[in-house]
């Protein structure tokens, strides 16, 4: 019986060794509690579905699809982009030629549009193709790159007026290829990139400094001086960890609590709501895979609540809230 019971302690101990989730990372839910939402996240997959998700209950479901001009393409979670009543993207398709069309899902009615952009003609290449996007002010600004089949391709920063859908060339170049994240704060664009440096870009002098020792994805305002992030974490599979990045000091406060969570997809922004940083992250308790990272700033304490569907696609990311 001692030797039962004491088989029985070490498995027990092997288990919460090994749980991704610590003990101050779980969620338990009281049945004495009514759990309710105070908002509903609006997530987007790479295959242009729609969902919203209850931010304390995880319940979620599909409200939408964007049109596509072909229902095969995959889209990078790199250039979704949302607004309070619109929801951009980017397809990248043949016919038989390299097309970038522009997206466009009017929340409001419903209703999708694929526009066909006409690329600047002074920027050279056989497979040009955008391939982040971010605001700019009401436009958006983007990254075009020369050859998106080829290794560090000439990278061209663009913007798109989204009153005739035309595109300007800004007349910034850089190689970086893994580029993860893209956040624009007055006029310096952030660039996160998963594991070749993090670039700040000034849009008035036309410089580009790589940060090379910062690496990261999911990058979310948090101020005009800080931005949360999610670092690798080394010898994982798109694990990482959640920290702050001061942009005066360029360093980074790590906010994980010793904690790895893993990411179904390391490509896309995220966002910062009352306090909390919040990212969709391999969740093993539940039905979907997946989970909501929440991250409270103030309190340094992180939480997770499980998305239970079996019916979701695991590659989508936050881009916005519904109240």
């Amino acid at each position: 019986m001692k030797n039962l019971t004491l088989n029985y302690l070490l498995l027990l101990l092997v288990v919460f060794t090994l749980s991704c989730e610590s003990s101050d990372n779980d969620t338990t839910d009281d049945p004495n509690n009514e759990i309710t939402d105070d908002y509903k996240l609006v997530a987007v997959s790479n295959q242009g579905k729609i969902y919203e998700i209850g931010n304390n209950t995880g319940n979620i479901e599909n409200v939408a699809q964007m049109n596509r001009e072909n229902n095969g393409s995959i889209l990078s979670t790199n250039t979704l982009i949302f607004s309070q009543n619109k929801i951009y993207a980017i397809e990248y398709v043949y016919n038989p030629q390299p097309i970038n069309n522009l997206l466009i899902f009017d929340r409001q009615n419903s209703t999708s549009q694929v526009i066909p952009l006409t690329l600047p003609s002074t920027i050279n290449g056989d497979e040009r193709g955008i391939i982040a996007l971010a605001w700019d002010t009401n436009n958006l600004i983007g990254v075009l790159a020369e050859n998106v089949l080829i290794n560090n391709s000439t990278k061209h920063l663009i913007t798109i007026n989204l009153q005739d859908n035309s595109i300007s060339e800004l007349g910034i170049t850089f190689n970086e290829d893994t580029i993860s994240s893209m956040i624009k704060i007055n006029s310096k664009l952030y660039i996160s990139t998963w594991n070749e440096g993090f670039l700040a870009i000034d849009l008035g002098a036309n410089t580009v400094n790589n940060w090379n020792t910062i690496n990261g994805s999911r990058i979310a305002k948090v101020s005009n001086s800080e931005l949360a992030i999610m670092q690798p974490v080394a010898g994982s599979i798109n694990g990482a960890k959640p920290g702050i990045l001061n942009l005066s000091t360029q360093t980074v406060a790590d906010k994980s609590n010793g904690t790895t969570y893993g990411l179904m997809t390391v490509f896309g922004n995220t966002i910062y709501k009352n306090g909390n940083y919040l990212n969709l992250v391999v969740s093993q308790s539940s039905n979907s895979g997946l989970g909501i990272l929440k991250t409270n700033l103030n309190t340094n304490q992180n939480s997770i609540v499980n998305i239970d569907s079996n019916n979701v696609d695991s590659n989508l990311i936050i881009v916005g809230t519904t109240d």
